[in-house]
């Protein structure tokens, strides 16, 4: 009886470490109309806005910028995701010195991504990816993390969700040179 007393005390102690953090205040639909851009670029890779605002050259695009690309159905994305909500929360996110998009792909429908960023407490721009033209930039799978700097070239990416926020924190860290 000991012994199952035990394992349930672990299981339940363990299973709570991972439980996803409940969100504060609910997420919005936010506009892309602050995110920088470069002048001129040779390529064209266009991406709408998920509040209808614009649309947006991927190669356009400026930093210094972190980029995550999620779906609503993916688990690791769900994980995740209470890591960027408050990362954005940091002063060098909400002040514009350091952006952050979405990109959202492989959604049902525009109405699943919008409750999904409601319900998860993201208020930075989304681009929608309905056609799935951003693979041929970020590969097939998510989530995936792009570090943009202000010349628009990679200076870092991750592949798969983050463990832990400390994970996030240190590569935000290390690829834009800043300390949060």
């Amino acid at each position: 009886m000991k012994k199952l007393l035990s394992l349930l005390i672990t299981t339940l102690l363990i299973s709570s470490c991972t439980s996803p953090t409940k969100v504060s205040a609910p997420g919005i639909v936010a506009s892309c109309d602050q995110i920088k851009l470069l002048e001129s670029v040779d390529k064209s890779v266009l991406m709408p806005c998920l509040d209808g605002s614009a649309e947006i050259n991927f190669h356009q695009l400026q930093g210094p910028l972190l980029i995550n690309v999620w779906g609503s159905w993916c688990e690791g994305c769900k994980q995740e995701m209470p890591y960027f909500v408050e990362l954005y929360q940091n002063p060098l996110f909400k002040n514009g010195q350091i952006q952050m998009l979405g990109v959202n792909v492989e959604e049902k429908s525009k109405e699943d991504a919008i409750d999904y960023i409601q319900k998860s407490g993201m208020s930075w721009p989304n681009l929608e990816d309905a056609s799935g033209i951003s693979k041929s930039i970020f590969g097939p799978g998510v989530p995936v993390t792009w570090f943009i700097d202000e010349n628009g070239k990679t200076v870092e990416t991750k592949i798969g969700a983050y463990t832990n926020k400390k994970q996030l924190f240190n590569q935000v860290e290390k690829a834009f040179g800043v300390k949060l």
